[in-house]
This record gives structure tokens, sequence and C-alpha cells, in this order.
């Protein structure tokens, strides 16, 4: 018959097994800052951590994403402020042009300088930023429009891509962009530009100062007045998504802020509560100890029979 551990030295060992449990746990909360480190130490509350857990990740990941695509937001607007400046320029240009007392030869020697603005205008319709083009919306990796050869004319190198958007904390779309055709040549149901076309605007006013064509250049001065508030609505709406962007950051820290309170109060330790139950623990199991060598020594066959 296999001998059995005496009943008082087996309650003594189970007591003393449970002390030394609540030593180690007190241990590694006071060392790692959590209550809860492994499912173990408290199940009923595990899958309510992990979700938390999961809800962080996603919120920062939105603050990610709201950080990388700002710069390409106030790069728009900037551009467009320039192209305003642009059809400005333009504009005193074609009014000179269209004056009584201009002639051939002055309308000659402004256009180079019209050919540069719609130069200009063509750059920054080629805007970039980390590489990807900003006004080509999800095609970025490439420009949607380049000067033509002569430099006369603008050319449409590719179809516009979907214009950009980007989901706040809450799931909600953010537009955060427009394509080079919606701001720089907008176009009717036909595919024609129309009066708000900032190419055909400025392309207009060079084709009439080459032909010497008065009434084409009032015309000119007109369309690109035209363009010019075209623009400036587009930069209001950069302007929202600016606000937006920035609204949705404010949303997002502070739902980050709530969901990490949150999970701070369901996984992580009490320190005072941890130290004190070392402590008590430990003064435990030195009471056991000492209670227990007080007893009358007994060999291994006194525990065991």
């Amino acid at each position: 018959m296999t001998p059995s551990i005496n009943p008082n030295s087996e309650i003594f060992l189970s007591d003393l097994q449970q002390i030394q449990n609540r030593i180690g746990m007190a241990e590694r909360q006071l060392s790692s800052g959590l209550r809860v480190s492994v499912a173990s130490d408290d199940p009923d509350q595990i899958s309510s951590i992990l979700q938390l857990r999961a809800q962080i990740a996603g919120v920062q990941q939105t603050q990610e994403n709201l950080s990388n695509v700002t710069p390409a937001v106030e790069s728009g607007e900037n551009a467009i402020q320039q192209a305003i400046q642009v059809l400005d320029t333009a504009t005193s240009l074609a009014t000179e042009a269209s004056g009584s007392t201009s002639n051939a030869s002055q309308r000659q020697d402004e256009i180079p300088q019209v050919q540069g603005l719609l130069q200009q205008l063509v750059s920054l319709s080629q805007t970039a930023v980390n590489g990807q083009y900003i006004f080509s919306g999800n095609l970025s990796g490439q420009p949607q429009y380049t000067l033509a050869a002569n430099g006369n004319s603008v050319q449409q190198m590719t179809q516009p891509g979907l214009a950009g958007q980007i989901q706040d904390a809450n799931g909600l779309p953010i537009s955060i962009g427009l394509t080079a055709q919606q701001i720089f040549d907008d176009q009717d149901a036909n595919g024609n530009p129309t009066a708000a076309s900032a190419f055909a605007a400025v392309t207009g006013l060079l084709t009439a100062l080459q032909n010497n064509d008065g009434p084409g250049i009032l015309t000119a001065v007109t369309n690109v007045q035209t363009a010019s508030a075209h623009l400036n609505d587009e930069s209001g709406f950069y302007g929202a998504a600016q606000n937006n962007l920035t609204a949705a950051g404010n949303s997002a820290g502070q739902t980050l802020i709530q969901l990490q309170q949150q999970l701070s109060s369901e996984q992580d330790a009490d320190a005072a509560q941890s130290s004190l139950d070392l402590t008590t623990a430990t003064t435990a199991e030195q009471a056991a100890m000492s209670a227990q060598a007080m007893l009358k020594p007994q060999s291994l066959f006194n525990y065991l029979g």
C-alpha cells in the first residue's frame, strides 16, 4: 500500500502554496503594472480587454492616417492660392492688351509672359507630396496634365482618378482632395472645358494675343475672371478639409484618452493594493513557516504515514 502524506502536513503545504501564489501574483503586478497580463489572471475580463486594445489600435491608425494626409491638403490649398495669383496676373495682362492704346506689337510682347503663366498653372496642377501627385486622386503615380511641346496648350494625359477621402475615428468619410480637372480644367457633361477652366481661359488669352484679336482678348478677360472665381471656390474646399481634419484629429485624441482610461481601469494593477498584498502574503508565509518550525521535528516517514 502506497503511504499517504500526513493530513496536517498536506493542509500546511496547500496553504503555503496558496500564499506563494499570492506572492507571485503581487510581484507580477508590481513589476508589469498590470492586474491582468495573461488570460488566466481574469478570464471574465480578457475579452473586454482585447476588444479595447483593438479599438485603441484602430484609433491610433486613424490618427496616423490623418497626420499623413494633412501635408497634401495643405499643399493643395497653397497650390490653388498660387494659381489664383497667376490668374490675377493674366487678368492684368489681358486688361492691358484689350485697351484701345494697345497695338499688335505690344500684344506680341505679352505672349511669352502668358506662355509662362500657362506653364505655371500646369506645374501647379502637378503638385506632388512624397512623390505622389495630389491632384490625381487615386491615380497619384502620374500627373493628369502636361504642357504641350509648343508651350501654347495643355494636354490631358489621364482621366481623373477618384477624389481623395479618409475616414475619421467613427468611420465617417472626410473628403480631402480634388482632381486637377476639377480645379484647373472644369468640364461640362460632354468633356468640353467650361468658362471656369483656368487652362482654357489662359489658352484662350494666348491665342487671342497671337492673333491680335481684340474682341477675343476682351472675352479672355471675362473667362480668366470666371476661372479665378472658380479657383476661389475650390480653395474654400481645401480650407474646409483642413478644418475637418483638425476636428477629426481632436475627436480621435479624445476617444483615445477615453479608451485608454477604460483599458487602464480593467487591466492595470493598483500599485498600493499590490504592495499591501505582497506584504500581507509575505508576512503570512513567514508566520506559517515559523509556526511549522515550532512543531516537533518529524521525518519524511512521519509526513508520509
